[in-house]
């Protein structure tokens, strides 16, 4: 297992990321805070958690959540959240992150076609007990066939209750197309300096509505996500190898501390803790304390 425990963000904040060897399209995150809030952000694949301490608050679908223990979060890709402590006790969650493919072919062997989770929280007592076990044995290194038995479970509380096919809406709204060539070129030029002027050209928008109709389709602002995608993007680059100072200057952060501030808003860890994950056997696989 590729592990690290990550030293404290701040005062009662500690996490730590790792991969399984046994599945390497699955990220496991654990983390205990106290005082520690997340930028708004969202992920490039589907997120599945369960809040396991305390309780969290959180800003998704334009209003903020109180998610006390044992509630599962189901987030898509792109669901913008911004988790944070909703108590003066601090919280914790354990998540899975789901390479999408992984997915995919995971809802395909329960005759699903294009899944989406129907909503980003819920209760659901079964769900909450099955992923906490299954995050487990992916903490404690257990075999592959031991994992895929309780990730078998997993999908099929999902299946039964919380996964629907998106609706194949043929009608897309001109301003909608629009936002979407803007976001391409935000990924395509991500290490790029961009301007919103650039942007407004692209959609043929004026500025001002450039930026209120990316919010409102997005749910972020055009350089929030544009930050996001440098983050996704310094990730894929960590993961092949590179440092982190090529990483910070490759990727359009203007130093390595604004690109570490960044990167720890929206992950919960720093890039020096990130890395470890993808260097086998170089550090132990402590456990987190509960």
């Amino acid at each position: 297992m590729r592990s690290q425990e990550i030293p404290p963000l701040g005062p009662g904040d500690k996490a730590r990321i790792w991969r399984h060897p046994g599945l390497e399209d699955v990220e496991v995150l654990q983390g205990s805070y106290q005082n520690y809030e997340f930028a708004q952000h969202f992920h490039t694949v589907p997120a599945i958690g369960v809040v396991n301490r305390g309780t969290m608050s959180t800003y998704c679908q334009g209003a903020t959540h109180i998610l006390p223990t044992g509630t599962v979060f189901l987030l898509n890709p792109g669901e913008v959240h911004a988790p944070k402590s909703a108590t003066e006790n601090g919280w914790g969650l354990r998540v899975i992150y789901l390479d999408k493919d992984f997915f995919q072919s995971r809802a395909e062997d329960f005759q699903f076609g294009v899944p989406q989770f129907v909503k980003p929280f819920v209760q659901d007592a079964a769900l909450a007990a099955s992923l906490l076990r299954l995050h487990r044995k992916l903490e404690e290194d257990a075999d592959t066939l031991n994992i895929e038995n309780d990730l078998a479970d997993v999908f099929t509380h999902l299946s039964e209750r919380h996964v629907r096919e998106p609706r194949n809406d043929s009608t897309i709204r001109d301003e909608r197309n629009k936002i979407l060539r803007v976001k391409d070129y935000l990924h395509s030029y991500y290490s790029k300096n961009i301007s919103v002027e650039d942007l407004a050209e692209i959609a043929q928008l004026s500025r001002f509505h450039l930026m209120r109709t990316f919010r409102r389709d997005v749910g972020l602002s055009p350089h929030a996500y544009l930050t996001q995608i440098r983050v996704e993007a310094a990730k894929k680059l960590l993961s092949e190898g590179a440092s982190i100072v090529d990483v910070a200057s490759d990727i359009g952060f203007t130093d390595q501390s604004h690109f570490t501030r960044h990167f720890k808003r929206m992950t919960g860890v720093t890039p020096g803790q990130y890395l470890p994950q993808w260097r086998p056997n170089r550090f132990p696989a402590p456990r987190l304390a509960e």
